[in-house]
C-alpha cells in the first residue's frame, strides 16, 4: 500500500476511482493512494468517483479513514471566497455610485419604495372599528385588473402601471448616471407618477359611480338613479388616503424641488 508523510493528520484529496469493481482509488497532493470501502470508508452512502474527501493518516503515514465532504462544503467555500472577491472589488464601484447619486436623493428613493411597497396607500372604511389598508402597489393591481374596491390585496398583476412605477421610483438616479440634459427631469418622476395614479383612480371611481346611477335610473327611473347616487357617495367617503402617500409626497416634493435646483444650475 502507498504511503504518505505528512506532518498533518487529515488532508482533502478526491476520489479518483469508487469502489464498486474492488479497491478505490483517492488522489491527494499529487499521490494515488488506494482505499477499500470495508477498512476505511466512513460514509453513509457508497463512495462516488470525483467525490471531495478528507483522509486521515495515522502517525506513520498510512491511511487510517476516508470521510466524504459535507455536500456542498467544498462548493460554499469556493462561493464564499469569490463573493468575497466580488465585494471588494465592486465595494469601490458601488461606493462611487452613491458619491455621484447623492445620499439624500438615495434616502428619498429609498423612502418613496418603502411607501409604495409596504406603507397604506388607501385605507377603505368597511364598518365602525373596522377597515381595510390597501398599498400602492394593490391599488396598482386594482386599477389594472379594473375591480371593485372589494378586491384591494388579493393579489394579481400591476402590469403597465407596475412597471411605470417601478421606473418612477429608480428615475432619480438617472441625472447621475445619464449626461443629458433631459435627464434633471428624473427628479420629477416619483411626483408626477403620484399625481398620475391619483388622477386615474379619481377618473374611475367617477366612471363606476356615474355608470352604476344610470343603470338604476334606467331600471327605477329617477328616484331609484338618485338613491344609488346617494349610496356612491357614502361609498367614497368610506375612502380615505393612507399615510403611506403622505410620506411618499413628501420625498417626492424633496426630490422634485432638487431637479428645480439642478434644471436652473444649467
Amino acid at each position: 500500500m502507498n504511503t504518505l508523510t505528512t506532518s498533518t493528520r487529515t488532508v482533502r484529496g478526491k476520489i479518483l476511482r469508487d469502489t464498486q469493481a474492488g479497491p478505490g482509488l483517492l488522489a491527494v497532493d499529487g499521490n494515488k493512494i488506494p482505499f477499500t470501502l470495508e477498512d476505511h470508508w466512513n460514509g453513509t452512502t457508497p463512495p462516488q468517483t470525483g467525490g471531495s474527501v478528507d483522509i486521515g493518516f495515522d502517525e506513520g503515514g498510512q491511511l487510517r479513514s476516508v470521510h466524504p465532504v459535507g455536500v456542498g462544503k467544498e462548493e460554499l467555500e469556493i462561493a464564499g471566497e469569490l463573493a468575497r472577491q466580488a465585494l471588494g472589488k465592486g465595494a469601490p464601484v458601488l461606493r462611487a455610485s452613491v458619491r455621484k447619486i447623492g445620499t439624500p436623493v438615495l434616502v428619498a428613493m429609498a423612502i418613496v419604495a418603502i411607501s409604495w411597497i409596504w406603507l397604506p396607500a388607501v385605507t377603505v372604511q368597511i364598518m365602525a372599528g373596522m377597515a381595510q389598508s390597501a398599498t400602492m402597489f394593490d391599488v396598482l393591481r386594482m386599477v389594472n385588473a379594473g375591480a371593485s374596491l372589494q378586491d384591494f390585496g388579493r393579489g394579481g398583476s400591476a402590469g403597465l402601471y407596475g412597471l411605470l412605477c417601478i421606473l418612477a421610483m429608480a428615475a432619480p438616479a438617472l441625472p447621475a448616471l445619464w449626461k443629458h440634459r433631459l435627464a434633471p427631469l428624473g427628479y420629477f418622476a416619483p411626483l408626477a407618477f403620484l399625481a398620475a395614479v391619483g388622477l386615474v383612480i379619481y377618473m374611475k371611481m367617477n366612471a363606476m359611480a356615474s355608470a352604476a346611477t344610470e343603470q338604476m335610473r334606467g331600471l327605477g327611473g329617477s328616484g331609484m338613479g338618485d338613491i344609488v347616487g346617494a349610496m356612491m357617495k357614502q361609498v367614497m367617503q368610506a375612502v380615505s388616503v393612507g399615510f403611506g402617500v403622505y410620506v411618499s409626497l413628501a420625498a417626492a416634493l424633496y426630490l422634485a424641488w432638487i431637479g428645480l435646483r439642478a434644471i436652473r444650475q444649467r
